[in-house]
């Protein structure tokens, strides 16, 4: 779905396409209104009202070809939950994913399920603690998602889980430090990759994994600060307690962001390395991490590029 269109929009326009004059106001949407309106003619109010939106030639066409499979999957999403398919629902893109994040790893959530809180903080980063305490309908679709009438009073302490974004044929396992590549993971399931998360600092988590779930060569992708790199270290001293290597993905042509750029919280530290586990590094890793420190940046793990890196990489596991 385009990042722009929220699904009540990606409604209306299916009602257009079935045949349908709509009221969602569409043209509130800047694509729609710049591109399909203006620019592509393809819609139009009706009889100059300004509350019902009608379609033109030429939309059916590129409807099918921009926007209906992305519909077909998420109205295919909400059937199987047993979510009304009702464009009441004003989520974004990214809700959408979360909540199909939340339905693949339904399993775990429910029996290490808390507070509506707790769980809000861990979905909703870029939100806050009470997300979800304005939001009844968001609410209510992901206690219907879990299985569970309500989100129990008690707390326990642990609230990292380790999510799972499965493929058909998994050819290896992708270890991220936040959810951001499990939320888009249509390409990493065409290039064969299994997305895995545990909560950032969790490293613990993979003490319960059993060997046979590291069937395949397995890599880490991370923010390149202290705290990215340093889980880094931990999480491959875990696996090789196993048996088992992991390789840790290094960015092309990296973009550096300032230490004090945003919310950022991890600064380098003055010692060798800032103090990071040297053997954990090859040469190439180690030049990087020398130049992040000596300029003050660092490299968000949203601007990597972990395919490319996965499907050329060449060693032993």
């Amino acid at each position: 779905m385009r990042k722009e269109i929220t699904w009540r929009q990606l409604k209306g326009l299916h009602q257009l396409y079935e045949g349908k004059t709509t009221r969602v106001k569409l043209m509130s949407n800047i694509y729609v209104k710049n591109i399909l309106h203006k620019r592509r003619n393809l819609l139009e109010y009706k009889d100059g009202s300004l509350n019902v939106i009608k379609k033109n030639d030429g939309f059916d066409a590129y409807f099918e070809k921009q926007l209906l499979d992305q519909y077909q999957y998420y109205a295919d999403f909400f059937e199987t939950v047993g979510i009304e398919i009702s464009a009441k629902r004003t989520y974004s893109q990214d809700i959408l994913e979360t909540l199909l994040l939340i339905y693949k790893n339904r399993e775990e959530l429910r029996n290490k399920l808390s507070t509506s809180h707790i769980f809000s903080s861990n979905f909703f980063e870029e939100k806050d603690s009470k997300f979800l305490d304005d939001k009844p309908q968001l609410k209510k679709d992901i206690l219907t998602i879990l299985g569970v009438d309500k989100f129990p009073r008690e707390s326990p302490k642990d609230q990292q889980y380790r999510l799972v974004v499965d493929c058909l044929d998994p050819k290896y396992i992708l270890l991220c430090e936040n959810k951001d590549f499990l939320k888009d993971p249509f390409e990493f399931r065409k290039n064969n990759i299994e997305l895995w998360y545990l909560g950032g600092n969790n490293t613990k988590k993979l003490y319960d994994i059993p060997i046979d779930k590291i069937r395949y060569p397995i890599y880490y992708v991370c923010d390149w600060d202290f705290h990215g790199l340093d889980i880094y270290t931990r999480i491959k001293k875990i696996i090789a307690e196993k048996g088992k290597n992991i390789a840790l993905v290094v960015p092309e042509n990296p973009m550096l962001k300032p230490s004090d750029s945003g919310k950022h919280p991890s600064d380098w530290k003055s010692a060798p390395l800032s103090g990071l586990d040297g053997n954990s590094f090859s040469e190439k890793d180690r030049n990087l991490i020398g130049e992040l420190m000596s300029k003050d940046k660092w490299i968000e793990e949203q601007t990597i590029e972990p395919i490319p890196f996965i499907l050329n990489y060449k060693t032993k596991f």
